[in-house]
């Protein structure tokens, strides 16, 4: 029971996180909201692929220390995200080099197409490093240490609302999309702080 509590907290803050992102983008034009509307398909596109692996591991990660066997945990968390990392750098770059090309098939409109491709960069870049978040989610959840994954995604929350009134106000859609990344790169951040406790609670 707590731990499905814990995830539904982690998953309400990912849930404010982007309403957050969609209404700051409202409040700086309709054209800002429709271009990051697009992007944000792209977002979620490669977080399938990125969530599969995460799965997996879920499911490996958390067999092994299960079975109290560290150097199997080790070796699986090292592969799995050397594939993650692997997925997401031709996710990203796909975009970055292909966004272009999609962005003018999803709309006609010019002013859409200009703001799209003007934030089309930090999307590929969040896309880069979102990996981290997802696998170490799926870490978490395989040894049922969901608490922690739980105040992490709290913090991260937190830390992203405050960095995006700062660097909202300062620049607009690029400073909106800057403190997107900053959520996702502190949501790995934290979890990546309390990671070797995790460890030591399996050796144990």
């Amino acid at each position: 029971m707590l731990i499905q509590l814990d995830i539904m907290v982690r998953t309400l803050c990912l849930l404010i996180g982007f309403g957050w992102f969609t209404q700051q983008g409202a409040r700086l034009g309709d054209v800002t909201l429709a271009a990051n509307h697009i992007l944000l398909q792209f977002v979620a596109f490669s977080a399938f692929f990125l969530d599969g692996i995460a799965y997996a591991s879920e499911a490996l990660v958390g067999a092994a220390a299960g079975a109290r066997r560290v150097n199997v945990f080790n070796t699986l968390v090292r592969k799995t995200t050397i594939l993650a990392a692997i997925v997401a750098l031709a996710l990203s770059a796909s975009v970055y080099s292909f966004g272009q090309t999609l962005i003018h098939v999803l709309t006609d409109l010019d002013t859409i197409r200009l703001a799209t491709t003007q934030a089309l960069p930090f999307a590929a870049a969040y896309i880069l490093v979102s990996f981290m978040a997802f696998q170490l989610d799926g870490i978490y959840i395989g040894v049922t240490r969901t608490r922690d994954m739980r105040n992490a995604a709290l913090a991260s929350l937190g830390i992203y609302i405050g960095a995006g009134w700062l660097l909202t106000d300062n620049w607009e859609n690029t400073g909106l999309w800057l403190a997107f990344i900053c959520f996702i790169l502190a949501r790995a951040c934290t979890l990546g702080a309390l990671y070797p406790r995790l460890v030591k609670s399996i050796e144990r």
